[in-house]
């Protein structure tokens, strides 16, 4: 999704403005795509697998931090059905 990708750097470096120029928005597409182009072509075979494996080191910590708000999640929701039957509202 590198539309949705462009559009957040877009927002980011707009200041949080969703309705910046069109022209700035056009700008970080192509830098996008050209910086994605430049991986590939100077990368050789294997510039597509060190591509991917570069994206799931980076997302492994990400995960990390959904799990522990998962976590955190099911234990405020037990916590809550909790209250709920002390007080018979369940």
């Amino acid at each position: 999704s590198s539309d949705s990708g462009s559009l957040v750097i877009d927002s980011i470096t707009a200041g949080g403005k969703t309705d910046a120029p069109t022209a700035q928005r056009v700008f970080w597409v192509v830098m996008e795509g050209a910086i994605a182009a430049a991986l590939i072509f100077g990368g050789g075979e294997d510039a597509l697998g060190a591509i991917q494996a570069t994206a799931i080191s980076a997302g492994l910590p990400f995960t990390a931090i959904l799990l522990v708000m998962t976590w955190g999640l099911l234990k405020g929701l037990t916590h809550e059905r909790k209250l709920l039957i002390a007080r018979g509202e369940m």
